[in-house]
């Protein structure tokens, strides 16, 4: 009895910094990260960008399990059930329901897939359950940090090839922990926190995000060819704001479908 308790009160405590860090930064206008893919932090989502819900799940839209994570997926609006196909499993899912089918047995998650923004949402964790991708869920940060090789192939983070071309000395130095993005300036702000006895250099700082767009074009700057038009400024000992302009469309004819970002110290 005493161990359940226990139990208990670690999920509690660890949804509740989730939800600390998540009031935080919305009270300054931000939106907190909450998902890393390999080497990439995944700010942005179409319709909307990932979140934690009720039950301290990590839920993504439908369409970014396919384009980030490299799965098969369909949709059957008549009775609002999803079926993915990742990594040797496939996994059925209702909006409301918190039965699935995987792989044609019946499970009942602790949660429920949701429509959202006229799109649907689910829980990450029941995708990769059970499978060889390595999961690790940062209780503190609020942050889950996936891990497979195939997911570097997904049509998303495949565009980001071929742009490591400077050296890189640390592929984790920063932790980026929240985004801003003012669509009619098209400016983009991501927050971030390094140990405050790296003193990086400016020059040293690349975030280089990767900006796809709903046609299916994307921006991301080589190492070999810096912006011009992005600036580091250290706010604290430890906390930094990098902005970068970004290229804005018609809503109507194209749109920002997905936007991620590496967060390395280069030579």
């Amino acid at each position: 009895m005493k161990i359940r308790l226990l139990i208990c009160l670690m999920i509690l405590f660890s949804i509740a910094a989730a939800n600390s860090n998540l009031v935080s930064a919305q009270a300054q206008g931000q939106t907190p990260i909450h998902l890393k893919v390999n080497d990439h932090y995944v700010l942005y989502t179409f319709p909307a960008p990932p979140f934690v819900d009720q039950k301290g799940r990590l839920l993504i839209p439908l369409q970014a399990a396919g384009d980030i994570l490299g799965g098969k997926v369909t949709y059957n609006a008549a009775n609002k059930t999803a079926s993915v196909d990742l990594l040797g499993r496939n996994v059925t899912a209702t909006i409301g329901s918190p039965e699935i089918s995987v792989n044609g047995e019946s499970v009942t998650m602790d949660t429920v897939p949701i429509m959202k923004s006229n799109a649907m949402f689910l829980p990450v964790s029941i995708l990769l359950k059970d499978t060889d991708a390595k999961m690790e869920w940062d209780s503190k940060r609020g942050l889950l940090k996936l891990r497979h090789d195939s997911f570097t192939e997904s049509s998303v983070l495949m565009k980001f090839k071929g742009q490591d071309l400077a050296q890189v000395i640390d592929a984790n130095a920063f932790d980026l922990t929240s985004f801003d993005l003012d669509r009619k300036k098209g400016v983009l702000n991501i927050y971030a926190m390094y140990e405050s006895g790296l003193s990086p250099a400016s020059r040293q700082i690349d975030f280089n995000p990767l900006i796809v767009y709903s046609k299916g074009t994307y921006s991301v700057n080589p190492y070999s060819k810096p912006s011009m038009f992005y600036k580091v400024k250290i706010t604290t000992p430890g906390n930094l704001v990098y902005t970068r302009n970004i290229d804005t469309t018609n809503a109507d004819k194209d749109y920002v479908k997905y936007i991620t970002s590496v967060a390395r110290l280069i030579n």
